[in-house]
C-alpha cells in the first residue's frame, strides 16, 4: 500500500492550519459576542438604575406622608380641642392626595417606595400612641413642627438638585402645602396641664 506522496504533504499542511485556526476563532468570536451583549445589558441597567439622590429623597419623602396620615389619625382619636381636629383631618387629606399623586410617578420612573415605616417614624408613632390627653397634644404639636421644618427642607432641595423631572415638580408643588402646615402647627395652642387623673 502506497504512502502519501510528498506533494500530497505539502497541500495538506495548509488545509490543516487553516482548519485549526478556523476552530480557534470561533470560541474567540463567540465569547467576545458574549461579552458584547453582556456588556450591552450592564449598560441598559445601568441606565435604568434610579439614582441614589433620588431613592433617598422618595425613602424620605414617603416615610414623611405616611407618619403624617397615620399621626392625624391618632390625633384624630385622641385630641381633644377644636384647633387640633381641624388641623389633623387637613392633614390626612392633604398627605393622602400627595400619596396618591406620587404612586403614578414611581411606577412610571421603576422607583420602589419602602413597605413600612423606618425607625424613626415608629418612634415618633409610637410616642404618639403611648401618649394621652395634654401630654398627646403638646407632643403632636412639636412633632408636627419639627417633621414639616426637615420636609419643607428635603423637598425644596430636591426641587433644586433632583434628577427625576416629574418627581422635581411633584416635590416643588408640594413646597406651599407642606409650609402652610408648618405654620399652622406652630400656631395650634399649647396644651395646658393637667392632672396625671384627667390623663
Amino acid at each position: 500500500m502506497r504512502g502519501p506522496n510528498v506533494e500530497e504533504t505539502k497541500m495538506r499542511k495548509p488545509l490543516l492550519a487553516g482548519a485549526i485556526a478556523l476552530a480557534l476563532m470561533v470560541p474567540s468570536y463567540t465569547l467576545a459576542a458574549s461579552w458584547s451583549k453582556s456588556g450591552s445589558t450592564a449598560t441598559m441597567t445601568r441606565s435604568n438604575r434610579v439614582d441614589a439622590t433620588t431613592q433617598n429623597f422618595v425613602d424620605k419623602a414617603w416615610n414623611i406622608g405616611n407618619f403624617e396620615i397615620q399621626a392625624g389619625r391618632e390625633a384624630q382619636n385622641k385630641a381633644n380641642t377644636q384647633d387640633f381636629l381641624d388641623y389633623a383631618r387637613r392633614i390626612v387629606r392633604d398627605h393622602t392626595n400627595m400619596d396618591d399623586e406620587l404612586k403614578p410617578i414611581l411606577q412610571q420612573g421603576g422607583i420602589n417606595a419602602p413597605n413600612a415605616l423606618d425607625k424613626e417614624h415608629q418612634n415618633l408613632l409610637q410616642q404618639l400612641t403611648s401618649a394621652t390627653g395634654a401630654r398627646f397634644e403638646e407632643r403632636f404639636r412639636t412633632q408636627q413642627i419639627d417633621g414639616h421644618e426637615k420636609a419643607v427642607k428635603l423637598f425644596e432641595s430636591y426641587a433644586r438638585n433632583g434628577q427625576n423631572a416629574d418627581l422635581k415638580r411633584w416635590a416643588q408643588s408640594a413646597i406651599p402645602m407642606l409650609e402652610n402646615h408648618l405654620r399652622d402647627a406652630k400656631a395650634l395652642p399649647r396644651a395646658t396641664q393637667r392632672s396625671t387623673s384627667a390623663e
